[in-house]
């Protein structure tokens, strides 16, 4: 009797509407366009509010803002997982792909784990594998497209991981690619080729991603700062550093956490070799 209790209030839970359709068609030479768009997971204390956000098609944009100004928030408005609370999301034609920081891979194969289903052949499957910088660690694996993962891909680097569900968002030729901090276990140089290699392959492909290192931010064609539920400021790195204090505020403060996060990691080190 209790575990039917349970199944009841799983399958008696209100069904949401479908996010999906509340996303329309942008205009022409538009891969994305936010219009007044208000979004809180409580009623009362949005995480977005009046976003107003356009990016060009074919071009990459960098979304970057302190620890809970809404960055992932837009990317799953975005996406079409969640729905705004007001105003309007608009996308190019085609597939959106989102990729998320913390990637789930299948206790399957490397090929189920790209294809998810799909009917792609070799071809295809191998050259979403070098667009995302994974060729190198797959062609070493024991049966390459055909090796166990494991359950959640427990036999890979975090880095390893993250470059796979990119080549799982690429497979499928999006028109638009939202990238949620998803080459943050790179390092800087394979982060670099990575970015190339989508600049590169999806010349007609909106990409808008998460990011933090001046490294990545220099690379992108714009980059959005949010802060405070809000688009504070647009333009490329270099200019918003020139002209917007709480961007270059934000730009020290990564700076410094990047340099604590490496001098602790080489005072664990040191205390392995004692």
């Amino acid at each position: 009797l209790a575990g039917w209790r349970r199944l009841r209030e799983v399958l008696d839970e209100p069904v949401e509407p479908d996010a999906n359709l509340q996303i329309g068609l942008a205009g022409p030479g538009l891969g994305l366009q936010f219009e007044q768009v208000r979004f809180g997971y409580e009623i009362d204390r949005p995480v977005l509010n009046s976003v107003n956000l356009c990016v060009e098609s074919g071009s990459t944009m960098a979304l970057v803002g302190a620890t809970g100004s809404g960055k992932s928030t837009l990317l799953r408005l975005a996406a079409g997982l969640i729905g705004a609370d007001s105003g309007s999301i608009a996308s190019a034609v085609g597939v959106r792909a989102l990729v998320f920081q913390e990637p789930f891979l299948l206790g399957g194969t490397v090929r189920d784990n790209v294809s998810m289903g799909a009917s792609l052949s070799d071809a295809a499957i191998w050259r979403a594998v070098e667009q995302a910088e994974a060729s190198e660690f797959v062609l070493d694996l024991p049966l390459q497209l055909e090796t166990e993962l494991g359950e959640r891909g427990v036999s890979l680097s975090g880095g390893q991981r993250q470059r796979l569900a990119l080549a799982r968002a690429l497979a499928r030729n999006p028109s638009v690619l939202l990238l949620d901090d998803t080459t943050s276990a790179l390092d800087p140089a394979t982060e670099a080729r990575v970015i190339a290699n989508l600049r590169q392959s999806l010349q007609m492909s909106t990409v808008v991603m998460v990011a933090s290192r001046p490294s990545t931010l220099a690379l992108v064609d714009r980059v959005a700062f949010l802060e405070g539920g809000r688009i504070a400021a647009t333009g490329t790195h270099q200019e918003l550093l020139e002209r917007h204090d709480g961007y270059r505020e934000l730009m020290v403060a990564f700076d410094v956490d990047r340099e604590q996060v490496e001098l602790d990691a080489d005072e664990r080190g040191s205390h392995r070799d004692h």
